[in-house]
């Protein structure tokens, strides 16, 4: 019963929540870039190499 009551607070936040929404989505994109099937000849550790070096560049 806690885990649902739980798992309706979080929807509900993220719901209701602009801010949650936009975390969760990029979140997800991030996770879908990654694992995403190989297009342009490039391993997974270079995708994933490429988007943390993208995001602190990013940052700065």
């Amino acid at each position: 019963m806690l885990k649902i009551l739980l798992g309706v607070g979080l929807g509900f936040l993220l719901f209701t929540n602009q801010e949650a929404r936009q975390i969760t989505a990029d979140l997800l994109r991030s996770t879908a870039n990654a694992i995403a099937p190989e297009q342009d000849g490039k391993t997974f550790q270079d995708r994933v190499k490429d988007a943390v070096v993208e995001t602190v560049v990013e940052g700065h």
